[in-house]
């Protein structure tokens, strides 16, 4: 006979289903703590997923129109590169003022990019942000390039 209150397994006088009964409990509580464990992990690398998907595409939407201006620059520079002796190649003082604005462009990006997590109100502002922005950017590249 055990002489604690715990059973002694080995003891030959207490009864297995008392002692298989106490080992059920403890291992049906220790399974129903890792099952809410298990499922409180899942449920919260789901969530990061889901609010990192819906992020990441907010942002490509975005930056999408400024990433259009920045290449039409770029493709305006190396296409100055390629031809640089014929009579199609734009002056340096145009390549210098393309080489600015692509610097712009670019500094606008990143400020985007670091931007913290935002509220559906401020998307809508950065959103009108972007817009304004191009729309800034298109017509100092046409300035540009007359």
């Amino acid at each position: 006979m055990a002489t604690s209150k715990v059973e002694d397994v080995f003891d030959e006088s207490v009864s297995d289903i008392g002692v298989g009964s106490k080992e059920l409990e403890k291992l049906k509580t220790n399974l129903q703590k890792e099952g809410f464990r298990t499922g409180l992990s899942v449920g919260q690398e789901r969530e990061l997923q889901t609010g990192f998907n819906e992020a990441f595409s907010g942002s490509v939407a975005l930056l999408k129109k400024v990433s259009i201006v920045r290449g039409q620059i770029c493709a305006y520079l190396a296409l100055n590169h390629i031809n640089r002796g014929d009579q199609t190649t734009i002056s340096e003082e145009v390549q210098n003022h393309l080489e600015d604005l692509l610097q712009k462009v670019q500094d606008f990006e990143h400020t985007c990019l670091e931007k913290e997590l935002l509220t559906a109100e401020k998307i809508a502002q950065l959103e009108t942000e972007v817009d304004e922005k191009v729309v800034e950017f298109q017509s100092q590249l046409h300035r540009i390039l007359k």
